[in-house]
């Protein structure tokens, strides 16, 4: 027995035994994720050809001020998604977690290059600062 399958025996358990029905749904969610995980449900590149339109849309949503650079942004997800083994429940769910990664990165990105652009260290106290005041606003309103 491999630990994945340890670990889906372990939950199935705990599953039946919980009394508390917020901790069961809790328990069946990863219980998913690691049946999920068990048959190589992965995100893949082709899983991001399939999103393309969707990820620009969402990249083009997080450019702030035209400070997010495209192609950085792209490779990053890219990379992202050879090196981390994301799971997925459903094919819909790829959807979800494709936006939520775009939208992310988008805006990491926008802010990397807008404190580069305007010597802004991360090191340095930028409290009050009014450039990345509006920065913050703006990724608010974007993850809302």
């Amino acid at each position: 027995m491999t630990n994945l399958e340890i670990r889906i025996k372990e939950l199935q358990t705990e599953i039946e035994n919980s009394g508390c029905q917020y901790k069961t749904k809790r328990l069946k969610s990863d219980l998913g994720f690691l049946k999920a995980e068990q048959k190589g449900q992965y995100i893949t590149k082709e899983d991001l050809i399939e999103y393309k339109g969707l990820i620009i849309f969402l990249l083009k949503k997080a450019n702030y001020r035209g400070y997010m650079n495209l192609k950085e942004s792209m490779t990053i997800m890219l990379e992202k998604i050879e090196n981390e083994n994301i799971v997925f429940k459903t094919k819909r769910g790829i959807k979800g977690i494709l936006s939520r990664m775009a939208l992310t990165i988008g805006l990491d990105n926008s802010e990397t290059n807008l404190r580069e652009a305007n010597g802004i260290c991360i090191t340095t106290n930028s409290y009050g600062n009014e450039i990345l005041s509006n920065f913050i606003q703006f990724r608010l309103n974007t993850l809302m």
